[in-house]
């Protein structure tokens, strides 16, 4: 990689007054920060960014490869790799902001569209300056934000995943979820919007009247075995026929697929929810760190990094540049067919109403578990 966008100076001087405002004791005079990032200063002076990454399978391996590469060619910059569930880390993030605001926990990073848009909601994000992103023009135009919140990657998609084993029958519906021949065999991480939209979207409602979802789901609780708080728990309890059912990502599924995990992934008959992953970058990092991260981002949304990361990840990639490797085209989730069939989401509702929505569902779905 070579330093095109980021100013080389600007960059060494701040890494210099860091190091000169460390040497004189001025660092930070409030008291260390808490999080992973705790300021700009590195080892060594260094511009020191923290990327959040999301956690389990291989979604850890791009990232990775990249910020090595990237702090090779670029020795002024540290870059530490946070990772974390989106819905365990976002909850973080917004914490230290009430906290410390100008101490964000990361710097930048990979978010799913919930908390893009929640993101944008809750003041989050720094806008990212498209113009100096050359790699921002081969990214397919519905990856791309008018507001500037962050650019994608690629995209995911929400499917049906079971244990073939010990399923009492091959899933082809979203309303398995909540078919009597999987009572007590349902999991979920956590809280999973999308099983009572498609529950409401089933029964005569959808986003905006998620009522018939509810309503099904508090009569079927009892569906649901457990809920699970990561995706390493998840992969354990699916694979070990504690539950053999679960709504979940095509990308992590395949990877547990091919570690050898006893599980199969179903494109449900009435479609599956696309779901973009962006890179933004986090309000209240300085503008050093804000200039080094619009340069990570325009190389990483290049073609051979979007590649990359549709490899590892398991998703189609943004950059409409970038090849979708063989072996994934071969997956049913990576059809013609399946893309064109997506169910499309509104995820601005989805952001809006997420925390109301995870309160209801610890009232009045969690607790009848």
């Amino acid at each position: 990689m070579q330093e095109r966008s980021i100013s080389r100076r600007g960059l060494l001087a701040g890494a210099a007054g860091l190091a000169l405002a460390s040497a004189c004791g001025e660092v930070n005079p409030g008291g260390p920060a808490t999080g992973p990032s705790a300021g700009q200063n590195g080892s060594g002076g260094k511009l020191k960014v923290t990327m959040f990454a999301f956690l389990g399978g291989d979604l850890g391996k791009m990232p990775k490869e990249f910020a090595a590469e990237y702090m090779r060619s670029h020795p002024s910059v540290q870059i530490e790799v946070y990772e974390q569930s989106n819905t365990v880390g976002y909850t973080r993030m917004l914490a230290q902001k009430k906290a410390a605001p100008d101490q964000p926990l990361v710097n930048f990073g990979f978010f799913n569209a919930q908390s893009s848009v929640q993101g944008v909601a809750d003041r989050m994000w720094a806008k990212l300056d498209y113009s100096a992103m050359f790699n921002a023009a081969d990214i397919d135009e519905r990856f791309r934000r008018e507001d500037g919140y962050g650019i994608g990657i690629g995209a995911d998609q929400l499917g049906l995943l079971y244990n073939r084993d010990k399923a009492p029958k091959p899933p082809t519906s979203w309303s398995a979820l909540w078919d009597h021949a999987f009572r007590e065999q349902v999991t979920f991480l956590q809280f999973p919007w999308y099983a009572v939209f498609m529950a409401a979207k089933l029964n005569g409602g959808g986003l905006s009247n998620m009522e018939p979802g509810w309503q099904l789901w508090e009569r079927e609780a009892k569906q649901i075995r457990l809920l699970v708080e990561s995706n390493p728990q998840y992969l354990n309890v699916l694979s070990n026929g504690t539950a053999t059912l679960t709504g979940y990502f095509a990308g992590t599924g395949q990877q547990w697929i091919n570690s050898g995990a006893p599980l199969n992934y179903v494109v449900p008959s009435e479609g599956a929810i696309p779901l973009p992953v962006y890179l933004q970058a986090v309000e209240g990092s300085t503008p050093n760190q804000l200039e080094a991260i619009n340069d990570m981002i325009n190389e990483m949304i290049s073609p051979r990094w979007s590649q990359r990361w549709a490899e590892t990840s398991i998703e189609t990639p943004a950059n409409t540049k970038a090849k979708i490797p063989a072996d994934l085209a071969r997956l049913p989730a990576f059809s013609p067919a399946t893309r064109k069939g997506f169910i499309d989401v509104d995820y601005t509702i989805v952001g809006t109403h997420n925390a109301e929505w995870q309160r209801r569902w610890e009232t009045d779905i969690a607790s009848r578990i």
